[in-house]
This record gives C-alpha cells, sequence and structure tokens, in this order.
C-alpha cells in the first residue's frame, strides 16, 4: 500500500474518532487491518474505535493483536487503558443480561 494513502486513512479515522464517529473509523481502520495486518498503529486506533462504538469484545481483539505486533520496550500505557475499559464495559454486559 502506497505510504501517503495509508496516512490519509489513518488521518480520516482518527478524525472519525476525536469527532465520536466509530463506524466512520472503524470502516477505514478495518480497510486498513486487511492491506497492513502487522501495523500496531492500526490495532490500537480499531481498538478505541471499537470501544467508542460499544463493542467491547471487538476492541479487546484488536488490542491483543496491537500487543502482539508492538516491538518490546514500547509504550502500552494507552492500550492498557483501553483494554481495561472495554472489560468494564463487557462485564456490565454480562451483569445487564
Amino acid at each position: 500500500m502506497e505510504k501517503p494513502l495509508q496516512t490519509w486513512m489513518l488521518c480520516q479515522a482518527s478524525y472519525y474518532i476525536e469527532y465520536m464517529q466509530p463506524k466512520k473509523s472503524i470502516a477505514l481502520l478495518e480497510a486498513l487491518e486487511s492491506m497492513t495486518p502487522e501495523d500496531p498503529d492500526v490495532y490500537r486506533m480499531l481498538s478505541y474505535a471499537y470501544l467508542q462504538a460499544d463493542q467491547p469484545e471487538d476492541s479487546l481483539r484488536a488490542a491483543d493483536n496491537f500487543l502482539r505486533y508492538t516491538p518490546p520496550g514500547s509504550d502500552v500505557r494507552a492500550i492498557n487503558w483501553i483494554k481495561g475499559r472495554a472489560l468494564l464495559k463487557k462485564r456490565k454486559s454480562a451483569v445487564s443480561n
């Protein structure tokens, strides 16, 4: 994939996340995921977009993929925060059902 197109798609996805439009962000990020399956940035953003869209299980899956493709020693505090929120949503959903 051409780097300028990938950068544009990541920027657009970030914009949609910032303005609480997770479904649009997810569409872009899932396309990027299929084209660049080992890019941790895609999984980090995808995990957050799924969290916004109230899809905690998908958020956790994307977070685990982020951790799989992130180089050792990288800062993973943000993804740990996202995972924590996704686990809370998953538990709340299980209790309310």
